[in-house]
């Protein structure tokens, strides 16, 4: 009786674990990444410098925490996140946290150009007053960019589209 009790008890466990895995599984994804390169701008550039932003979601959903790096880069002024394409409209400021423009820019830059965490408050133009959650719903549709700014290139030098990283399962 106690191995029959054991059995059904294994499997009424198993029966509810199988949809709640399912669920957790399905919940939106935290890790995003750009690739950043001349290619990718709406009007390509001819340029040896390339980039790469990072983003996690945190796990509660207020806050997109980043890191972009570039490489070969001169005279970086600003860097934002663009909806529909790499010139289309800024929602949120990376570099510098917010505007104005740097007025004096490094002359070559490599490394980490900008780091901080986003949150609704930080949201601009279009997404202005909106959830951060908007934002992360841009990046699931294939809609959200980022896109460097130089004093070469005003309307951007490289960028890229915000995604899921390769081979991402999950979350």
């Amino acid at each position: 009786m106690y191995r029959r009790f054991g059995i059904i008890t294994a499997t009424l466990v198993l029966a509810l674990a199988l949809p709640l895995a399912a669920a957790a599984a399905q919940q939106a994804p935290r890790n995003f990444v750009a690739p950043l390169s001349g290619d990718q701008e709406v009007e390509p550039v001819d340029t040896n410098a390339t980039g790469v932003a990072h983003f996690q979601l945190s796990r509660n959903g207020d806050g997109l925490s980043f890191r972009l790096n570039v490489a070969n880069i001169a005279a970086p002024t600003m860097a934002h996140i663009h909806l529909e394409d790499p010139s289309g409209p800024v929602v949120a400021w990376l570099h510098p946290a917010g505007p104005p423009l740097d007025p004096d820019p490094p002359a070559r830059f490599n490394g980490t150009l900008a780091t901080g965490t986003l949150t609704g408050a930080d949201l601009v133009g279009p997404l202005a007053g909106e959830a951060l959650a908007d934002l992360v719903d841009e990046i699931l549709a294939g809609n959200a960019f980022v896109n460097v700014h130089t004093a070469a290139h005003p309307g951007g030098e490289i960028a890229g589209q915000i995604s899921r990283p390769r081979g991402h399962i999950g979350r």
